[in-house]
């Protein structure tokens, strides 16, 4: 499930006093501009200020200022003194440190040039995985597998002509998918990619005709799906040049866990380390 752009940068705090950049608003004399928002690319990559709604742009300035004056008003309280905040600058500075040294390993790999004999060879080896085909679905999610067939027993009552209708009437009283609840979508997914879905729930769902809906309960990790098709287009298998930069990217992100885990299994055997039971 997306997230609201807004309720991810909330969460976290806002760093201020870029310059060289449009001033959005002042604070006691401390600028803020849309450079300040470049911290947000850290988590949203193609995030960009200029393209947000009004409302989105306001939120964001108004958690920046209210950043500000917390700041100020933290230093008033002589915060950076406590110990509470000491310790947990500590604990900071050691999550950091991991960090940063765990994405200085990724650098190094990521700048390591894999030969295209061996790209060429995943490629001809795992095909299947770059045979993809787009759908455009609805469904209800439920707990168990009795509550499942239970609604699968209403729709195979229903005529033809109004499947769609109710189902939608049902995902919007049963499902327990939070878009659904949250939005009364009627389960809509809207399109998607077959890899962007889990196995099982991406099989169940190409494998209906547009305007059907599965006849038995599809289980996924995240409980009992009923999937009803509204469309989806013919299967394309991407060529290697188009899916050379994927496994590429795939097998460095593979080397990097491997060769992370020898690193830290070579680390923990020159460690003395004792478990306390």
């Amino acid at each position: 499930m997306k997230k609201n752009i807004v309720s991810i940068i909330l969460a976290g705090a806002l760093f201020v006093g870029f310059a060289g950049a449009k001033t959005l608003a002042t604070v006691d004399g401390v600028a803020i501009t849309e450079k300040d928002f470049d911290v947000i690319k850290q988590r949203v990559p193609n995030f960009n200020f200029d393209s947000l709604k009004d409302d989105q742009k306001k939120a964001l300035l108004d958690q920046a200022i209210n950043n500000i004056l917390i700041e100020k008003q933290a230093k008033k309280d002589k915060i950076e003194d406590s110990e509470e905040f000491k310790n947990a600058l500590t604990a900071f500075k050691k999550q950091l440190l991991v960090e940063v040294w765990a994405k200085k390993q990724a650098e190094a790999i990521n700048k390591t040039k894999i030969p295209e004999a061996k790209l060429k060879k995943y490629y001809d080896d795992n095909k299947q995985q770059f045979v993809q085909q787009e759908a455009h679905a609805r469904h209800i999610l439920v707990k168990t597998e009795d509550e499942a067939k239970k609604i699968i027993s209403e729709l195979n009552k229903t005529p033809k002509a109004k499947v769609e209708s109710k189902f939608i009437e049902l995902a919007n009283k049963d499902s327990i998918d939070p878009n659904t609840k949250n939005t009364q979508n009627g389960g809509d997914l809207g399109t998607f990619q077959k890899n962007q879905m889990v196995p099982e729930f991406a099989k169940a769902a190409l494998e209906l005709k547009p305007g059907t809906y599965t006849k038995t309960p599809v289980k996924t990790e995240f409980g009992y799906h009923i999937i009803y098709l509204i469309s989806k287009k013919d299967p394309k298998t991407y060529s290697f040049d188009e899916a050379k930069q994927t496994i590429e990217a795939m097998l460095k992100e593979r080397k990097f866990q491997e060769e992370m885990k020898d690193k830290i299994d070579n680390l923990r055997k020159k460690a003395k380390i004792d478990i306390s039971k």
